[in-house]
């Protein structure tokens, strides 16, 4: 059973949650080396360095180096089949070696290179779900004596955090992106389109929907459809009768009256659905076709 993390590692690991918890940029580089150098401090290694890996190559590469020659480190692709922080991307497994020199898969001739003389190391993937991103890898610890198993626990708890935080922040922005492509879309749309959620509020009408209908520019959405729509409720109807009935309506046409004039808009309704195709709202776009009715 492994011991509990002390004190200073409990604060290095809230440090960590708060660094998440704000993290809105999901820009992997940036978020992977700011983790790397915290945790660097939290455990009190000597050097560190944050690999990406390029499956296509079965290689990774240091994107940032901490430490001594880590100028020599940077931009080096390493081979998977090679090496302490290779062999982890190839096993997706973390490693915790107290003596470099004394285990077979340590690459001597990346100190004889920098300089820098390994003594103990600490890796772990960087995983998105199942899926290989990247490596960080902690050389030395400050002192004599290797890094713990509780650093490992740290780093591990730390990264997984981070990784749930990163793929939030991706979805989130590419949810951001595709609604304001479709906003703009709709923004552009030469005929009227409205939508409703499941329990028959507004959350979408576009500006030619507010033109055909003579509705006020700042007409509010989030209010139930007959009182957004309270003078054409039989428009209220049809796309409350679709929601209710889960069918759609394909070029049918609807009359009223506003002001003393007659008027005709020919419509189609659709049904709504999240990624999961479970049913979230009901639509129905629109064209003022009174000039064709005369």
């Amino acid at each position: 059973m492994s011991t509990p993390l002390q004190s200073g590692p409990l604060n290095a690991l809230y440090d960590v949650i708060d660094f998440v918890g704000q993290l809105k940029d999901p820009e992997e580089d940036k978020v992977w080396t700011r983790l790397c150098e915290k945790l660097s401090v939290a455990i009190g290694a000597e050097a560190a360095t944050y690999y990406v890996f390029l499956p296509q190559k079965l290689q990774i590469v240091p994107r940032y180096a901490l430490g001594v020659a880590a100028e020599d480190l940077k931009g080096t692709p390493v081979d998977i089949r090679t090496g302490l922080s290779g062999w982890v991307a190839l096993h997706k497994e973390p490693l915790l070696v107290p003596d470099a020199y004394h285990d077979s898969r340590f690459l001597r001739e990346v100190d004889k290179v920098t300089g820098f003389r390994t003594r103990s190391v600490l890796a772990v993937p960087l995983l998105d779900r199942l899926e290989m991103t990247g490596v960080l890898q902690f050389l030395n610890k400050t002192g004599e004596g290797p890094f713990p198993p509780e650093d490992l626990e740290l780093v591990l708890a730390a990264t997984r955090v981070t990784s749930l935080a990163l793929r939030a922040a991706k979805l989130e922005s590419t949810v951001d992106k595709v609604t304001a492509r479709n906003a703009s879309i709709l923004e552009n749309l030469g005929g009227g389109f409205l939508a409703i959620d499941m329990h028959g509020r507004v959350i979408l009408c576009n500006p030619a929907a507010k033109r055909i209908l003579q509705l006020p520019n700042d007409a509010k959405l989030n209010v139930a459809i007959d009182v957004f729509l309270v003078g054409l409720p039989r428009l209220a109807d049809v796309l409350m009768d679709t929601l209710a009935k889960r069918e759609t309506a394909k070029r049918q046409e609807l009359s009223w009256s506003h002001q003393g004039q007659d008027r005709t808009i020919g419509y189609s309704t659709i049904l709504i659905q999240d990624p999961r195709g479970e049913l979230t709202g009901a639509g129905i776009s629109f064209q003022d076709i009174t000039g064709f009715k005369r």
